[in-house]
Parts: C-alpha cells; sequence; structure tokens
C-alpha cells in the first residue's frame, strides 16, 4: 500500500513540473513570434541634417536617427539580437543600409541604438526634383529586419527573424518642425 502512494508521491510532482515546462516553452514561442508581448522598435528622435535633390534627380542626404529597443518579456529572459539591420526608403528607393553590432538585454530593459546615414543616391521614377526644395518634414520609411534568439530561465531557446515597418516623418534641420516618435509594426 505504501509502495505505491509513494511512487504516486514522487511522479506526481515531476509530471506537473514537465507540463508547466512545455506550456511555458509553447507560450513564449508564440508570443515571440507572434510579436505581441516581445521587443518593442520605435524610433524616438530623427533629423535630416542634409536633404537636397539636383534637377537630374540626385539626391544627397544625411539622416540621423535614435532607436529604442525594449524587451517587453516580464520573465526572466535573455534576448540576444545577433544582426540588426536597418534600411532607410525615400519613394520607393533604399538609401544606404546600417548593421548595428550584436546585442543584447536582459530582462525587461531597453537599449538605444543611434544608426547615421549619409549618402548620394540617384533617383528613378516619377520622383520630381522640385518637390524636395524646401520641405520641412519628409516621409521615410524604415525598413527594419532583427534575427535575434531568447534564452528563458529553464534554458529554453527560441530563435526567429523578423521584419519591421516604421513610417516616418522626419523633419529636416532647417525646417524647425519636431520629431514624432513612431513605433515599429510588423510586417506580414
Amino acid at each position: 500500500m505504501f509502495g505505491k502512494l509513494c511512487l504516486f508521491c514522487c511522479l506526481f510532482p515531476m509530471v506537473l513540473t514537465a507540463i508547466a515546462m512545455l506550456g511555458s516553452v509553447i507560450w513564449l514561442r508564440k508570443d515571440m513570434n507572434k510579436g505581441a508581448m516581445g521587443p518593442e522598435y520605435t524610433v524616438s528622435d530623427g533629423v535630416l541634417n542634409t536633404f537636397s535633390m539636383t534637377p537630374n534627380k540626385t539626391l544627397d542626404y544625411d539622416l540621423a536617427l535614435t532607436i529604442t529597443v525594449e524587451n517587453k518579456l516580464s520573465i526572466n529572459t535573455k534576448i540576444k539580437w545577433e544582426e540588426f539591420e536597418t534600411i532607410p526608403v525615400y519613394e520607393d528607393v533604399e538609401l544606404s543600409k546600417v548593421d548595428s553590432a550584436p546585442f543584447e538585454i536582459i530582462k525587461v530593459d531597453k537599449k538605444e541604438l543611434k544608426p547615421s546615414y549619409k549618402g548620394v543616391k540617384q533617383m528613378s521614377g516619377n520622383v520630381d526634383a522640385s518637390k524636395a526644395k524646401n520641405l520641412k518634414l519628409v516621409d521615410i520609411v524604415l525598413k527594419l529586419e532583427a534575427k535575434r534568439k531568447a534564452d528563458t530561465f529553464w534554458h529554453f531557446k527560441v530563435k526567429n527573424q523578423l521584419k519591421y515597418v516604421c513610417e516616418l516623418k522626419v523633419p529636416t534641420k532647417s525646417g524647425g518642425e519636431k520629431f514624432e516618435s513612431t513605433k515599429c509594426e510588423r510586417k506580414k
């Protein structure tokens, strides 16, 4: 009689622990892939120090941004970004690409990245060079791609690669407008 009761007392807690661990892994994987509770990307500041276009549609630009990456997972998680790539797009033309060095955020915390994009780009299509003159706010789409992995408190690993888009209205330095903080949305 005591042998069966003792066996139940030993196995029941192990089965419950295994179910709880499996449930938390499934929950974490689902939420990180949804991006619902995972890291949040916000462009908190930006300015176009230089933005001019010649009559032959050559764009000269100097864009500075501040991107805040925030870990929203409340559990004891370490998220490491192996790759973090950003590309600003103006009038459907990709400007320059910036790859950030790998970084990590442990628990609920945030990291600020300050990518800078500078260059000269030949524009194509129906871009009106005269429209780019005297602009105060410039519509720029920021493409963001993040390849990351997470380690949970039970040492389970979750890996994913997600793409985000940030629709920005970036003020020119001479325009006098103020930048509005913009949250990036996950691409479907």
